[in-house]
């Protein structure tokens, strides 16, 4: 898939799930984790790529001076600017654009951060690459998404692709590393935690190629793994937990 087609597929996609994004009450965990590690302050000007609806942006905007949240998708940033409103945050701008080239100049912001985005690149190199270009010097990158382990990548891929077409390809931890490696960032590090999403509720913010399928292949999966999601039962209802690595690193 050329990189036009897939960025209107992501479009489409987004559009759709603009208006339940934000609803999935997981999607606001671990905020605390992201300042903390990124020792934000108000001396600090932030770039929150592929920001969605916003969510990142607007935790960031209550600890720095500014924070820039770009993303291609106009619904994802309209969603944005709700959140924004509500909670009477000032310092943000939105911009729609292409994160493989950022129309920002060399060393504008000294956090640059991705959360859930990297799965969607179709050339995450390049992506990190933009990322650190314009990060200041000493600056700190945040890369934040799922990574499962190398034997539970391919069904997990594939599940997510039945459930969100734009979907690309999860990396393992290994290829996170690399792709930080390749790119010349200093002291990399990596956390962790688990994002615990109730099957229905991931439904209604989903919009599958196939439902049915979808959902039998994630029941079917309780007490086996083979996705990396660890599925689990509990009172009729179906958890997945999604393990979500916080990679860091210094420019």
């Amino acid at each position: 898939m050329d990189s036009k087609e897939h960025n209107k597929n992501i479009v489409e996609q987004f559009s759709k799930q603009a208006g339940g994004y934000t609803s999935i009450t997981s999607h606001s965990d671990a905020l605390d984790k992201l300042i903390e590690i990124s020792s934000a302050s108000k001396n600090d000007t932030v770039l929150d790529i592929a920001c969605g609806s916003g969510i990142v942006a607007c935790e960031f905007a209550k600890h720095t001076h500014h924070v820039t949240g770009i993303d291609m998708t106009q619904g994802m940033l309209d969603e944005a600017k709700k959140l924004q409103s509500k909670q009477n945050i000032k310092n943000i701008t939105w911009q729609i654009g292409d994160v493989e080239n950022l129309p920002y100049e060399d060393n504008s912001f000294s956090i640059a951060v991705s959360r859930f985005g990297f799965h969607h690149f179709l050339n995450p190199f390049k992506v990190l690459a933009e990322m650190k270009r314009v990060c200041a010097p000493n600056g700190i990158v945040l890369l934040v998404d799922v990574s499962v382990d190398d034997s539970k990548i391919r069904k997990y891929n594939k599940m997510e692709k039945i459930r969100d077409c734009s979907h690309v390809a999860a990396l393992s931890i290994a290829e996170f590393a690399t792709l930080f490696e390749k790119n010349v960032f200093k002291n990399l590090s990596a956390d962790f935690y688990l994002m615990k999403i109730e099957l229905e509720e991931q439904l209604k913010a989903s919009f599958p190629s196939d439902t049915d399928a979808l959902k039998k292949m994630i029941i079917g999966d309780v007490g086996v793994n083979d996705l990396g999601i660890n599925v689990t039962k509990e009172n009729d209802e179906y958890f997945l937990y999604y393990p979500i690595h916080i990679f860091s690193a210094r420019k």
